[in-house]
């Protein structure tokens, strides 16, 4: 399957129709200097999709554009309308339409469609991509679909995050840095890209190991970049095999750095045995509010 170029700027006449105004006040609050932007050699002004999220929230905007859709899309009522509803079972539905669909473009233009359109990240992660992916595994399982259709569903998931990466928005550096990895058995990293795009909207700086990273290979990594989160995902694991013994090691590496470390997933729960760990978090919301309130007890 071939990689998908992602639009990650919009034209005057993007944003104009994105906040119902005309070009001439759009090229304003960008003469301005209100709405960043850039020009290219010919003197026509580009937008980053994150600078105009950062512009909306801050003036307090509401995008009424239906950019992310093209008009042929036989989806795009129903979503308009499911979006401004937050009618999140809907939106689930579409999600695992598109997930399952052969064009390579369709679920990221979905998803960036959510984003400008003001869905918060932990409601794309928890309320539509986590309870659509289980939808797609449960069509698997009852024979509806191929594991063929269920790998490619992952994997446009993954490009699709991968290019609203760079639309996110992100606040001032907070000068904290995480460092995300699945343990070692773990094939399915979809939360853990998510946990990923959370702390960089949040202003951190990450780096990220993705699944099947050795654990020694995270301790070194502990060592090396001596972060003050170690976020780690624990998804899809077989049970009667959970490796407490891993994670004792890495929370262990990760103390000696005076890091934390931080358990998401769904098997998260079924690790908390191991000592150590700073929070166990069960949802992509729940992180946010971790990442948000990190250090105040502290004094940090």
């Amino acid at each position: 399957m071939s990689a998908t170029t992602h639009k990650t700027t919009l034209s005057t006449s993007d944003v104009a129709r994105l906040f119902s105004v005309t070009e001439t006040t759009v090229k304003r609050w960008a003469d301005d200097g209100a709405l960043r932007c850039q020009k290219t050699p010919g003197g026509h002004r580009k937008f980053e999709i994150r600078n105009v999220v950062e512009f909306a929230e801050k003036n307090h905007f509401e995008p009424a554009g239906i950019l992310a859709i093209p008009a042929n899309d036989r989806l795009a009522r129903r979503i308009q309308v499911a979006v401004l509803a937050r009618d999140h079972a809907e939106l689930v539905a579409a999600f695992v339409e598109k997930a399952l669909s052969p064009d390579t473009t369709d679920l990221f233009l979905y998803i960036s469609y959510l984003y400008q359109h003001r869905v918060q990240l932990w409601e794309i992660y928890d309320l539509i991509i986590r309870p659509g992916m289980e939808a797609v595994g449960e069509r698997w399982a009852k024979g509806e679909i191929g594991v063929n259709h269920e790998h490619r569903a992952s994997y446009e998931t993954l490009e699709a995050l991968a290019g609203l990466q760079a639309q996110i928005h992100r606040r001032p550096p907070t000068g904290r840095s995480a460092l995300c990895s699945c343990l070692e058995d773990d094939l399915h990293e979809i939360g853990l890209r998510c946990a990923c795009y959370m702390f960089e909207s949040e202003g951190w700086t990450t780096t990220y190991l993705g699944a099947r990273t050795p654990h020694a290979a995270v301790m070194s990594a502990i060592r090396e970049m001596r972060p003050d989160v170690v976020s780690i995902s624990v998804s899809y694991i077989q049970e009667q095999c959970v490796p407490l013994n891993e994670l004792a090691e890495i929370v262990g590496a990760a103390r000696r750095c005076e890091a934390r470390v931080v358990l998401g997933g769904r098997m998260a729960r079924a690790m908390t045995p191991v000592a150590g760990l700073d929070a166990v978090l069960g949802s992509g919301r729940e992180l946010q509010q971790y990442v948000e309130t990190f250090g105040r007890d502290s004094g940090q």
